[in-house]
């Protein structure tokens, strides 16, 4: 890729802004950028991540414009939300302070801005579960079978929840504390990194953000707030669950399929990877084993 400023000043008119990289993520490259007094963040990702970027800009755009923050996409002069052949994105600058979810008070702050991105993407009855990640949980991904634990509980969690019918609605995905904003000056809350957003069951998002925080016993108040606040009746709730064991399958996919293709993406080493691969193993033992539905 083009030197980043160069092409924001092409592309988006900001001449002689100030870029400096902010590391990334496991899938991205990120820079700050300053141009006169306003503040932004330019996103690149690989060849493999722009569809999911396309996607996730726009959903990052419609939720920013029944109000929720987002880090809403500043459109190039000729109206893409990603620079197409460049796969960056210019977002506007979240202020405030990333959350660790430790307090009742962070956690009850994440679940009120979950709920209401659930809220506002139109949740409503859904398909079969068995239709949603087809491609995040499938037996034959790279890497699955080189681990016969992860082949189990692929066949396991898919025998457990491909039948539900549940609220599905527009998702964030990967909803850890860090993507969570939070500015004290003003008490507002953001939810920032879309890439990954698609339509799907709402208790995957629910089941993300327990598992990002600790567990069921250490997100109680996350899980309180969400069920007073969010969109799921209770007997929707009761599957909660079934969607961490599915989770943690997903997550064991994902890192399996980084260790095969020897992905260091995001600055790691193979040991992280394994590390990831590992604790998805634990903690998906650690949960137990549902009854299928039949």
């Amino acid at each position: 890729m083009r030197d980043p400023g160069e092409l924001l000043a092409d592309h988006w008119g900001l001449r002689a802004a100030r870029v400096r990289p902010l590391g990334g993520g496991m899938n991205s490259e990120t820079w700050l950028v300053e141009h006169e007094g306003a503040t932004y963040v330019a996103k690149h990702v690989p060849p493999g991540g722009v569809d999911a970027l396309v996607a996730g800009s726009g959903v990052a755009s419609t939720l920013a414009g029944a109000g929720v923050v987002t880090g809403r996409p500043v459109p190039t002069r000729d109206g893409h939300l990603v620079l197409p052949g460049a796969a960056l994105a210019l977002l506007e600058h979240v202020p405030g302070r990333e959350l660790e979810g430790e307090s009742d008070e962070e956690q009850a702050w994440m679940a009120h801005v979950l709920a209401r991105v659930h809220g506002a993407g139109g949740p409503a009855p859904g398909p079969a579960t068995s239709t949603f990640a087809t491609d995040w949980l499938a037996a034959d991904a790279p890497g699955v079978a080189d681990h016969p634990w992860l082949e189990a509980a692929v066949e396991a969690v898919r025998a457990e929840t491909d039948p539900l019918e549940l609220t599905w609605s527009v998702l964030h995905t990967d909803p850890a504390p860090e993507a969570f904003v939070h500015d004290d000056a003003t008490g507002v809350t953001g939810l920032i990194d879309w890439a990954g957003a698609r339509r799907g069951p709402v208790l995957y998002d629910v089941a993300s953000a327990v598992m990002y925080l600790g567990g069921r016993e250490h997100a109680a108040a996350f899980v309180d707030t969400y069920r007073a606040r969010g969109p799921l009746a209770a007997e929707e709730m009761r599957h909660l669950d079934a969607f961490r064991r599915l989770r943690e399958a997903v997550q064991g996919v994902y890192f399996a399929g980084r260790l095969a293709a020897d992905d260091l993406t995001g600055g790691v080493e193979r040991a992280d990877n394994q590390q990831g691969l590992d604790d998805a193993r634990r903690r998906f033992t650690a949960l137990g084993t549902g009854q299928p539905r039949r």
